[in-house]
């Protein structure tokens, strides 16, 4: 995962969440949707991605 929008927008699926922007590449199998994460704490914060499972 990267910060900030990549170059070649048109190659990702942008998904907003919460008011925030997600480019997600499609090369992340989504069939059964995403989960998007924040981890970390106080300063040392970040987004992780992680697949939802049924």
């Amino acid at each position: 995962m990267l910060v900030g929008t990549p170059s070649l927008t048109q190659d990702y699926k942008l998904e907003e969440v919460d008011g925030i922007k997600v480019y997600i590449s499609p090369l992340i199998n989504m069939d059964n949707g995403i989960k998007i994460l924040l981890s970390g704490f106080a300063m040392f914060k970040g987004l992780a991605v992680a697949p939802l499972k049924y």
